[in-house]
């Protein structure tokens, strides 16, 4: 519970026990979207709603605590952000999302030569079938 204290430090936010509980489930699952933290935590916090869920989701996206991952054809998902520069394989089948250390620095030369745009960030989605799908359609 440390760690999850420790991403508010830096903003003005107040370190709230529901707050806290979000940033721990995100935390928890690495990626997970808004309907199931509120799922997850609706027991524990049965006075939360699904509206302090969302407020709460997009205040700390605003101050770069967690940042969202807009996955094509399903829910927004939302991993914490202050973690080693990543990008994502995404399953078609179960949308689940791995994490993955891809080399950009062809792509960072390539970019560095756009005279009329500044990149500033680069995400990667790549979407494919993940092990535990394939393996139950070939079974």
């Amino acid at each position: 519970m440390e760690y999850v204290k420790e991403l508010l430090k830096d903003t003005p936010l107040k370190a709230t026990p529901q707050r806290l509980a979000i940033l721990k489930e995100i935390y928890e699952a690495g990626h997970i979207d808004l309907e199931s933290i509120y799922k997850n935590l609706s027991n524990s916090f049965p006075s939360m709603s699904l509206a302090t869920v969302y407020k709460n989701i997009h205040t700390l996206k605003k101050y770069g605590v967690i940042k969202e991952l807009a996955i094509s054809g399903s829910k927004s998902k939302y991993e914490i952000a202050k973690q080693k520069p990543h990008h994502h394989l995404i399953c078609k089948v179960c949308g689940s999302v791995i994490d993955i250390e891809i080399d950009t620095s062809f792509l960072k030369k390539q970019l560095k030569d756009l005279k009329d745009f500044e990149v500033t960030n680069c995400d990667i989605y790549c979407y494919g079938i993940c092990s535990r799908c394939k393996n139950k359609t070939s079974g």
